[in-house]
């Protein structure tokens, strides 16, 4: 072994060197430095070979090889998250001898002493293909004395003169260039590839990959193909199944999965280890199965190794369905917001098993000013009595809380007031005889809302495009006027003019096939007769037990804004066709009438009455319909309770046509 390389004086000795015969050279220890990248279909065996050879056919007389170091991965990754792959291994056992990659270099460098004194590497951009990291290399090289060196520069290292740094820097810019140059042509024709409905990746549970010759015909000689996605007639209707869950029912991911694992043969699950979680919450998160085309989700930014999300609007649709949905596209929008309406309310099929109080609005019920969910908590009374409360948790202490709403005071609302106004909406509007006159009443204004909301966005699509003409027509403009074909900035220029209208030109089909695909979309009809299905059964909400009770808010998922400065509250709820079953399979259940499976009971909210009655006004507002197998309409009725004016003669109920907050 030499000697380290802070302490010795590497010189080469040429025939052409005059005076007396010197002494023989004393052996120098060398580094061999290699790397390949399994990205761009190349053979890594073969280039990791043929970089070894160079290295060794480089060496100058005396220089041996002293270590081979290196990695099978990007040469775009940080100098500090180097060597961290295992795809090394297998070229290992093909032969090529490794003694560690980056990492170990560099650790071994920054020894007391170091294996060898001068590194080489094939080409400078085999070190690293970003220039920072490049530099930071060699930087970290140079401090402990040890050069580094390339086969196609000058084997002399008395010190590396102005030429051959300038040749060096201007190799690390232009491979850093062409690095960047190709990601980008990459992409773009990962784009293309998705645009034109071509699947990347493996393929999602419930489709198969279906496999058609590659259409490039010379590709398609050599047997390459492009792959398509079906749907697979055991798995596919599991994901429809999924979504209905999740958006209809309105399930947890922990009931969802348990109800797959339940079941394995009618839900046949991923692998062998059954349905977790995380399975369930990765197929609700994938547009793909809307039957677009989907590409972008992650991406890596700078010269990070790791993919990270990317917000929705970047990711890249196909302007059109291009395989078979398993979910409309309001499915999946829906099922991507239902987390956050559901917040963590409990599934009664999934009950708890912890001890504690238990509070049967919880998650259900919103602060009107700053939309926070309203937290359980009990306060006695004077007389000793408990209540439950629901509080707001704005704290006005908090810096952050108080600038958002400034004017925010504390917000606080009785359990027993509320549900006094729950079952006044329920007895009116959900299992009251003039339940359809109140909805139909307000159909035609929802209606005429969706209508005008539809031609606001075409409208805006009309917009973009009339933009996009004016823009193609100035570009146009300049294209016609005649350029000196000698003037390299001129036709640079061009270029850039015709690369811009390619952009244009794409962005043009994408906002035609959206607003045909929205014009093409007819305005959905409400199916009044939804509450039709349901029982007439007033008082039932008010005589349920807490479990009863909590299944009829889990039904119609229940959700309450409350607005303090009205003393008001605004009550929604959501009927689908499965909803009518739901409730008649709980009223046939003999359960129902008592509370004796209720695992903690939730102590009696007042043994007083409310002391404010309660006066109710309706409105009911449909939400559009989700299309499955076959049309469901969502009828969303919003209804208002507010404590009566005290000018009212007798304190007696009034119906009001506000409109909702």
């Amino acid at each position: 072994m030499g000697a380290p390389a802070q302490n010795t004086a590497l010189r080469l000795v040429t025939s052409a060197d005059s005076g007396p015969a010197p002494a023989p050279a004393e052996p120098v220890p060398v580094a061999i430095l290699a790397r390949t990248s399994t990205r761009m279909l190349q053979d890594p065996y073969a280039s990791l070979s043929r970089q070894v050879r160079a290295c060794q056919a480089w060496l100058p007389a005396g220089w041996y090889v002293a270590g081979y170091y290196w990695d099978v991965e990007s040469g775009s990754i940080d100098l500090e998250d180097r060597s961290q792959g295992d795809a090394y291994q297998e070229f290992i056992k093909a032969g090529i001898p490794r003694d560690g990659g980056m990492a170990d270099l560099l650790a071994e460098a920054a020894a007391p002493l170091p294996r060898f004194a001068a590194v080489i590497c094939e080409d400078i951009e085999r070190s690293a293909r970003d220039t920072f990291n490049a530099l930071k290399l060699e930087k970290k090289l140079s401090r402990q004395g040890i050069p580094l060196f390339a086969t196609d520069e000058p084997a002399s290292i008395e010190g590396i003169n102005a030429t051959t740094v300038l040749v060096r820097r201007v190799k690390q810019g232009v491979a850093e260039w062409y690095r960047l140059q190709l990601k980008e042509k990459a992409w773009k024709g990962l784009e293309e590839h998705a645009l034109a409905g071509w699947n990347s990746g493996p393929a999602p549970y419930g489709y198969r990959a279906e496999k058609v010759p590659h259409p490039a015909p010379g590709k398609a000689a050599q047997g390459m193909t492009k792959s398509r996605l079906v749907t697979d007639p055991v798995r596919g209707p599991v994901v429809t199944q999924i979504f209905d869950w999740r958006v209809t029912g309105k399930l947890s991911i922990k009931a969802i999965t348990a109800r797959l694992n339940a079941d394995p043969a009618a839900y046949p699950a991923v692998d062998e280890r059954g349905w977790a979680k995380t399975t369930v919450v990765a197929i609700l998160a994938n547009p793909k199965y809307t039957g677009h085309m989907v590409y972008g989700r992650t991406r890596k930014t700078g010269t990070s190794s790791k993919a990270r999300p990317v917000p929705q609007d970047q990711w890249i649709w196909s302007p059109r369905p291009v395989h078979p949905p398993l979910a409309d596209r309001a499915t999946w929008d829906e099922a991507q917001t239902i987390g956050k309406e559901r917040g963590n309310v409990r599934d009664p099929e999934t009950p708890t098993r912890q001890p504690g109080r238990r509070y049967i609005l919880r998650s259900r019920i919103r602060c009107r000013t700053c939309q926070r969910r309203m937290c359980g908590i009990y306060r006695p009374g004077s007389t000793g009595t408990i209540h439950i409360y629901y509080k707001c948790p704005h704290d006005p202490a908090n810096p952050r809380h108080a600038a958002a709403h400034p004017d925010h005071g504390p917000v606080s609302l009785r359990e027993d007031t509320l549900l006094t106004a729950l079952t006044g909406f329920f007895d009116q509007y959900l299992f009251g005889h003039d339940r359809a006159e109140l909805l139909a009443a307000q159909l035609p204004a929802t209606a005429a809302g969706r209508a005008e909301a539809q031609a606001r966005q075409i409208a805006y699509l009309d917009t973009q495009l009339a933009r996009i003409d004016t823009a193609e027509r100035g570009l146009i403009r300049e294209l016609e006027a005649p350029a000196d074909p000698a003037d390299p900035a001129a036709a640079a220029y061009r270029a850039r003019i015709r690369a811009r209208y390619a952009e244009l030109y794409q962005e043009r089909t994408t906002t035609e096939a959206e607003r045909d695909a929205l014009q093409a979309t007819a305005i959905p009809d409400n199916d009044p007769t939804l509450l039709d299905e349901l029982p007439t059964a007033a008082g039932l909400l008010a005589h349920a037990p807490d479990r009863i009770t909590q299944a009829l808010l889990t039904a119609f998922d229940i959700y309450a804004l409350y607005n303090k400065d009205m003393d008001q509250v605004t009550i929604r709820a959501v009927l689908t066709q499965d909803t009518p079953a739901i409730i008649a399979a709980l009223l046939n259940d003999p359960r129902t009438d008592d509370d004796t499976s209720s695992q903690h009971p939730t102590p009696p909210a007042s043994k007083t009455p409310a002391q404010d009655t309660v006066s109710h006004f309706g409105r009911a507002i449909p939400i559009p319909p989700i299309h499955r197998q076959a049309r469901i309409h969502h009828q969303n009725l919003l209804m208002k309770y507010s404590k009566p004016d005290k000018r009212d003669v007798g304190g007696g109920n009034r119906l009001r046509a506000d409109s909702a907050p």
